[in-house]
C-alpha cells in the first residue's frame, strides 16, 4: 500500500525512511528500528528529538537518538548474563513495516509493526504494532498483544532522546518520588529539587508519572506526556559519552533522554493487549 500525500520514501545507505510534512509538523521514521528520528512542529520549527552526529544510520548498529524501540525487555533484564543477549531486545535492529498510513484534519497517522516477535530470549505468540501521530504534537503508541493462549511478562520503553539547548540550562518539572540510581547499586533516593542534571545520570523512577516538563532556560520547551508506563526513566551520558562510539564527547550537552518506560514486568493474558504511549507537546 502505498503511503498517503503527506508521506515521502526515500532510501539512503541500505535504510528506508520515511518523511513526513503536514500543515503541523515534520517528521523523519526509520524503517530500521522503526524508530523517529526528527519531529519538527512547525509552530516554531524547533527539533525536538536528538540524533547523535556519529549515528550509525546504514544498518549496522542501532540508531544513536530520536527515538528507540525497546522491546520485550529494558536494558539487560532479560534473565541471562550481561551481554548474552541484545541490549534492549530485538525490535531496535530490525526492518519494519509500514503497514497504514492516513491524513486527517489532525495531521498524520502512521502504522508499523515489526518483521517478527519471536526470538532469543522471548519466544511467546503476540503481535506489535507502533502507531505514529504527527500533528501539533507526537504521539507515539507501542502496542503489545498476546496472541497465544498463555500469559507472558515482558518490559518496554520508548527511549526518547530529547534536544536541549544546553544540558546546564535544563530542568525537569513535573516528576516527584524515588527512584533507583543505576550507577549507585540500584540504591533507592529521592528525586531532587529542583531536578537539573549535573552529572552523568542513570535513574529508574519507579512510578507511573504521567505528565514531566524539559524547562530550557527558565521556559517549559517540550511536555512529555506518559501513558501505560510504571516508570520514567532518566539518562545522560554527561562525560561518560566520550567512551560511546557513536556519540560526540560534548554531545551530553546537547541531550536528555526521558524514558516512557515498563520496568517492572507486565503481564499480558491471552487476548489481552497493553499500549505504552508518549505524547511529546511543543511548549
Amino acid at each position: 500500500m502505498p503511503p498517503v500525500n503527506s508521506v515521502t520514501v526515500s532510501e539512503s545507505n541500505g535504510l528506508t525512511f520515511l518523511d513526513v510534512s503536514n500543515s503541523f509538523a515534520s517528521a523523519r521514521i526509520s524503517l530500521f528500528g522503526g524508530h523517529i528520528l526528527s519531529y519538527i512542529p512547525k509552530v516554531d520549527e524547533r527539533e525536538r528529538l536528538w540524533v547523535s552526529p556519529h549515528a550509525y544510520l546504514n544498518g549496522e548498529r542501532p540508531i544513536r537518538g530520536g527515538i528507540p524501540v525497546c522491546w520485550p525487555w529494558f536494558s539487560d533484564d532479560h534473565g541471562r548474563e550481561k551481554g548474552a543477549l541484545p541490549s534492549h531486545g530485538f525490535l531496535r535492529t530490525q526492518v519494519w513495516k509500514l503497514v497504514n498510513s492516513e491524513d486527517t484534519d489532525k495531521g498524520t497517522t502512521i502504522t508499523l509493526s515489526p518483521s517478527f516477535t519471536r526470538a532469543e530470549g522471548f519466544e511467546n505468540d503476540c503481535s506489535v504494532i507502533m502507531k505514529i501521530a504527527v500533528g501539533e504534537a507526537l504521539e507515539v503508541s507501542l502496542v503489545t498483544e498476546n496472541t497465544g493462549v498463555v500469559p507472558f511478562e515482558f518490559n518496554c520503553a520508548l527511549h526518547t532522546y530529547f534536544q536541549v539547548d544546553h544540558i546546564q540550562h535544563t530542568q525537569i518539572n513535573g516528576i516527584e518520588g524515588q527512584y533507583k540510581d543505576k550507577l549507585d547499586d540500584w540504591a533507592l533516593k529521592s528525586t531532587p529539587a529542583p531536578y537539573t542534571i549535573t552529572g552523568e545520570t542513570d535513574r529508574i523512577h519507579v512510578a507511573p508519572i504521567k505528565t514531566a516538563e524539559i524547562e530550557v532556560d527558565g521556559s517549559t520547551f517540550t511536555e512529555v506526556v506518559s501513558e501505560g508506563n510504571d516508570s520514567l526513566v532518566i539518562w545522560n551520558p554527561w562525560q561518560g559519552a566520550a567512551s560511546i562510539s557513536d556519540m560526540d564527547p560534548f554531545g551530553y550537552k546537547h541531550m536528555l533522554c526521558v524514558e516512557t518506560s515498563l520496568t517492572q514486568g507486565q503481564t499480558l493474558a491471552p487476548g489481552d493487549s497493553h499500549a505504552l504511549k508518549q505524547t511529546i507537546i511543543p511548549r
